[in-house]
């Protein structure tokens, strides 16, 4: 019987897996050993949970992780120069001898360095042999190799997506916000005049002017995977930059995927079912999947029925659906639409003391239960597809209702946009959809505060590692420097913290010291509470509030409760 040939394994295969994954060729874990003597394996001992999927390196705590591609280890390029944190950045871009083979294999089983310098002791030694070692030297030639589409020396590519269906004014409106921020910020690159430009970016030539295209998708989701494949032919992008969609943008993540194109904080009410287990893709807030985990958390071991009226579209039917996947069996669970008025308002009425109500209603629906009271022991009503705290609820419902809201409480969600509200106003825009227009703004800003601190370093997954890392850190520098420009005051006028109750204008004073006070109890500076991402997390903001309405008028009756699921 002849012998049967064993197919040579691909080097470049083997090493993603031990880079990837801490998996070895014959699928056994890989194991590693810490210089204190502590033990690793699998998935923990991977070069990646230090090193990150760009070979690019990262800080932990006081320790700067170096970067490890082919170019900054073995060169044949220009110098690999990364900045992550000002403490670090010198000792992470210090020039060194290129590895040989042998310098290679012994950083990686001794944990020493060229010339037999010892590593930091969280550099794991690992007892690979000598064809292991070759294919991880391999994959590791691969990471962040070329720069990614869309970047040349002295531009950036980015691209807008928005889906049909929405209303020309809201638009307008968010592309007027985007466009007119982009020109602000290519005006700058080009004059310098408003921005010192750091030594680091100055030297390198680092700073690009943002090109903005719009992609208009058109016709049924189904259609939209050759639409965004076909425009990434046509002219490539580093990424996309915000968008805009009223339900639907599973298509657009995939793409993404795919593609391998950063997909950065669009404006949608629903997200992709896998959102939080993409690579690309980052998200402000888990919309109305979120607010279907709140309440299933408030429910708790609730046992009495739970009534769901959902609004025909994709994003309520979204929202239903999340909330029976969180609460689970065990309880009973109707879902009724609201095209027949008098079914739904028949279905309420039969709701009793132990039995809750769910409203997954656009504004319209909401308002067209007009008539309807209930006996439910608690209504909750989805902010995400109702509105804002001002949403008219009839008041047959509103006794015991509860909105929930994504966004951050009132007072200090209005701190929050102060600034964005006074460059609308410096702009002309009007506030349309000030959410909407309020996330485009925050995400432009980060994007660009993103790619300069990635230098020349502008590789995808690059992008996505630097925004985990720097998001909570770049809101807390946007609300200090927020605070800092209110208590200095307008110029040739008194810093805030000097204004006192016996000024000319006390009531105007005291108003003040109030909005001061907004501003530093604050969270942030979007529409949402707190924004922070961690590594492989891709949902920004974690949770919810719970809002009581009031029963007697428009409004909430305040105190607001944050909850996480």
């Amino acid at each position: 019987m002849a012998a049967v040939a064993t197919p040579a394994l691909d080097p470049v295969a083997v090493g993603a897996g031990i880079y990837e994954r801490g998996e070895l060729p014959s699928k056994a874990p890989l194991r590693g050993v810490y210089g204190g003597g502590t033990q690793v394996t699998g998935a923990a001992a991977a070069c990646t949970a230090c090193h990150r999927p760009s070979g690019l390196g990262g800080v932990e705590g006081a320790v700067g992780i170096p970067p490890i591609t082919g170019l900054a280890l073995f060169g044949g390029g220009d110098p690999v120069v990364v900045r992550m944190d000002r403490r670090l950045a010198p000792a992470l871009s210090v020039p060194h001898t290129p590895f040989s083979a042998e310098d290679f294999a012994r950083a990686v089983r001794e944990g020493k360095g060229p010339g037999g310098r010892a590593m930091n002791s969280l550099m794991p030694r690992y007892d690979l042999g000598d064809a292991e070692l070759s294919a991880l030297a391999a994959y590791v030639g691969t990471l962040s190799a070329e720069i990614a589409p869309g970047v040349t020396h002295d531009s950036i590519r980015v691209a807008t997506v928005i889906a049909p269906g929405i209303a020309p004014e809201r638009r307008k409106a968010f592309l007027d916000t985007l466009t007119t921020l982009i020109g602000q910020i290519n005006i700058n690159v080009h004059s310098g005049l408003r921005q010192k430009v750091p030594v680091v970016e100055r030297t390198l030539g680092s700073r690009r002017r943002l090109v903005l295209d719009t992609w208009e998708l058109t016709g049924p989701a189904s259609g939209w995977s050759d639409q965004l494949a076909r425009r990434q032919r046509e002219a490539p992008v580093f990424a996309l930059l915000s968008g805009l969609a009223g339900d639907e943008w599973q298509p657009v993540q995939d793409f993404c995927e795919r593609a391998h194109v950063g997909c950065w904080f669009p404006s949608v009410d629903s997200l992709p079912s896998d959102a939080a287990r993409g690579h690309y893709s980052l998200y402000f807030s888990g919309g109305v999947a979120t607010e279907a985990e709140v309440i299933s958390k408030r429910l708790g071991g609730h046992a009495g029925r739970v009534l769901q009226l959902v609004s025909a579209d994709h994003a309520a039917d979204a929202g239903a659906t999340a909330l029976v996947a969180a609460i689970g069996r065990g309880r009973t669970v109707t879902r009724l639409g609201v095209a027949d008025r008098a079914a739904a308002c028949g279905a309420i009425s039969g709701l009793g003391a132990a039995d809750v109500l769910v409203l997954w209603l656009r504004p319209a629906d909401l308002a067209a239960l007009s008539s309807c009271g209930s006996g439910a022991a608690a209504v909750f009503v989805s902010a995400t597809l109702g509105g804002d705290e001002q949403l008219a609820l009839p008041a047959g419902l509103r006794r015991d209702a509860m909105l929930v809201q994504p966004q951050e409480a009132p007072s200090l969600r209005s701190a929050n946009l102060t600034r964005f509200d006074a460059w609308l106003a410096a702009v002309k825009i009007p506030a349309v959809d000030r959410r909407v227009q309020s996330e485009a703004y925050f995400a432009t800003r980060f994007f660009v505060a993103t790619t300069r601190g990635m230098l020349n370093n502008l590789y995808t997954p690059y992008l996505i590692e630097r925004g985990e890392t720097t998001l909570a850190s770049f809101e807390a520098v946007q609300v200090q420097e927020e605070v800092e420009s209110l208590m200095m005051g307008p110029m040739n006028k008194r810093p805030l913290g000097q204004v006192t109750e016996a000024a000319e204008d006390p009531i105007h004073a005291t108003a003040m010291k109030a909005h001061l006070n907004e501003m530093r109890a604050r969270g942030g500076t979007t529409v949402y509470p707190r924004l922070s991402l961690a590594a492989g997390q891709r949902i920004a903001s974690k949770g919810a509030y719970l809002e009581r309405l009031n029963p007697d008028a428009p409004g909430t009756l305040g105190e607001p409760e944050w909850v996480v699921p």
